[in-house]
């Protein structure tokens, strides 16, 4: 059969005996890309107030179609915007249809590059909704804003319930939405058609609180996305640098952290379904490990992927961690807390979830470790900012390596007005009395002495006001830290190279000093044997009249 605009027009056959209609599905979709005007109407876009009228026939809707296959198609309408009267529909825009998605590795990310061809920036409050399935446009709940990975999940299910692998997705800059207002300018006539979905009435008022001011909702700052990081361009990187025991640190320790906790807490890279870190296969992870290099450059990178996929995994934890803290309650009945679901976790992860997080064994283990944890005292104040970060920050303020002391004491500072816990005011007391006598002459302790004998000994390999990267042995110098070795492999390495590299140079000089004394040794035999030849050939020519002259006499006798 031909095409029209790229498309299979769709067959319909009717069965006589039940009368039904049957759609017959599309031809895969071979378009690259396509521009229409606003006057041309796309199926989807048409009113479905009227169900007996030629727009809202059945076959305006996507018959079912085998979502078993490994590529979608992805139709994309950029660079319009929403008309509401009479009826809504997406004008003055073009269209772009891309295919070859595949079904495991689309992602949030991967639908911003497609847009990036089409002149969408989210940085500049762009935004961009996909239809459900089998839903008009002119219904008011048929668009959902797509933020993350979670909706972009949401869609895929959604398709995937109605058996179709042909995505559509409508932009739409910061200055238009997908319903009416004032700012936009749009106005639905009073005599407009009762049967239209979109009337006045329909549009939500914000709610009164009792005085008869409209309650505001509050402005929260939304998950970390990274976006800045993410639409860097192709082939640009941020350096960061470490300290000697693999933390970031610096001016773009921050942002490499929060990217470390993005890439663990998306679907596409990091699965759910795992009981824990150690379970997550060793592809899943190089893909991790990949991402983090295709954004970030620093010195010794497989040195440091220990490090760094260890804090990947202490941010997986917290990540899971607070979602059972937040959204599971072992109060309450399983099927509520099915129910219970946050919007960023898919239906099969969160039921994955909290069939493990209601087995009596992790129960268990689980208030074991609560228990635990608060026996925890004195906690510090630093918020997101590590100890490796303070300890940068404190050596670059005052020119030096700050002390355990110190730092311990900087991080139980808070902000004015708040005050710390009385525990840790005691011991920044203790702390600073010793200080002060050692100033005065009354003890010779150093700062380790002081530490240890107001908060008493290390327990359980764990540095205090240290952080990761260094254990008790470590720290106190029994045996060299992961980075000092790595650093004296280094350093062998260069040295030996250095050692070849010199005994090459000297070889080279050696054979061109015996190179030199053998042409200088054939040079003075060649004169010596020519000057032989001078004398040998001087003899002969004087000897030749001597012969002559004998042979004279000869003959006289």
């Amino acid at each position: 059969m031909p095409r029209c605009g790229g498309l299979r027009k769709r067959k319909r056959k009717v069965n006589q005996n039940s009368n039904e209609n049957q759609v017959e599905e599309d031809s895969e979709h071979n378009i690259v890309s396509q521009s229409h005007s606003s006057n041309e109407i796309p199926s989807t876009l048409r009113d479905s107030s009227n169900p007996t009228s030629p727009e809202n026939s059945a076959s305006d809707i996507p018959s079912p179609r085998n979502f078993n296959a490994q590529e979608l198609t992805i139709k994309y309408h950029y660079g319009g915007h929403f008309t509401f009267s009479p009826r809504r529909q997406y004008t003055g825009g073009s269209e772009m249809v891309k295919d070859g998605h595949e079904v495991d590795f689309l992602c949030y990310f991967t639908i911003l590059d497609d847009l990036k061809a089409c002149g969408f920036n989210i940085l500049d409050g762009d935004k961009f909704y996909y239809l459900k399935p089998r839903t008009p446009i002119s219904d008011l709940n048929g668009l959902v804003r797509v933020n993350d990975d979670d909706d972009v999940s949401s869609m895929l299910s959604s398709y995937k319930k109605h058996m179709l692998s042909t995505f559509e997705i409508y932009t739409l800059s910061r200055k238009h939405d997908i319903l009416p207002n004032e700012s936009m300018g749009e106005e639905i006539p009073l005599d407009s058609d009762p049967h239209d979905p979109i009337q006045p009435s329909t549009v939500q008022e914000p709610e009164l609180n009792p005085s008869g001011s409209h309650l505001k909702k509050k402005k929260t700052r939304g998950p970390t996305r990274c976006m800045k990081i993410i639409e860097l361009e192709e082939g640009r990187k941020l350096p960061v640098d470490f300290d000697e025991d693999h933390q970031a640190i610096g001016e773009n320790a921050t942002s490499f952290v929060w990217f470390l906790g993005v890439t663990v807490r998306n679907r596409s890279c990091c699965p759910l379904q795992v009981k824990r870190w150690k379970d997550i296969s060793n592809d899943a992870i190089e893909h991790m490990w990949a991402i983090v290099q295709e954004k970030f450059t620093f010195e010794l990178p497989m040195g440091r992927m220990e490090a760094i996929i260890g804090h990947m995994n202490a941010l997986y934890r917290d990540h899971r961690q607070k979602l059972k803290q937040k959204y599971f309650n072992k109060k309450h009945s399983y099927k509520s807390r099915l129910k219970n679901r946050p919007k960023r976790v898919s239906k099969d992860d969160w039921k994955y979830l909290v069939n493990l997080w209601s087995d009596p064994t992790f129960q268990e283990r689980s208030l074991k470790n609560k228990e635990n944890r608060s026996k925890r005292s004195m906690p510090p104040y630093t918020g997101t900012k590590s100890l490796a970060r303070l300890r940068h920050q404190m050596k670059k303020q005052n020119g030096t390596v700050p002390s355990r002391v110190e730092v311990w004491i900087e991080s139980r500072k808070r902000k004015k007005g708040k005050t710390i816990d009385p525990d840790s005011q005691d011991v920044i007391s203790q702390l600073d009395q010793l200080k002060k006598q050692r100033a005065e002459g009354v003890v010779s302790m150093n700062d380790e002495e002081m530490f240890e004998k107001v908060l008493g000994p290390e327990k359980n390999g764990y540095v205090r006001a240290y952080g990761p990267g260094k254990g008790v042995t470590e720290f106190f110098g029994v045996k060299p830290t992961k980075a000092a070795l790595i650093k004296q492999v280094e350093a062998a390495r260069k040295e030996a190279s250095e050692q070849v590299e010199q005994a090459k140079k000297e070889a080279n000089e050696r054979v061109d000093k015996i190179t030199r004394d053998v042409e200088k040794q054939m040079a003075d035999m060649n004169k010596k044997w020519e000057e032989k030849f001078k004398i040998l050939l001087s003899n002969t020519r004087s000897s030749a009249p001597r012969e002559e002259s004998n042979e004279e006499v000869s003959e006289n006798f």
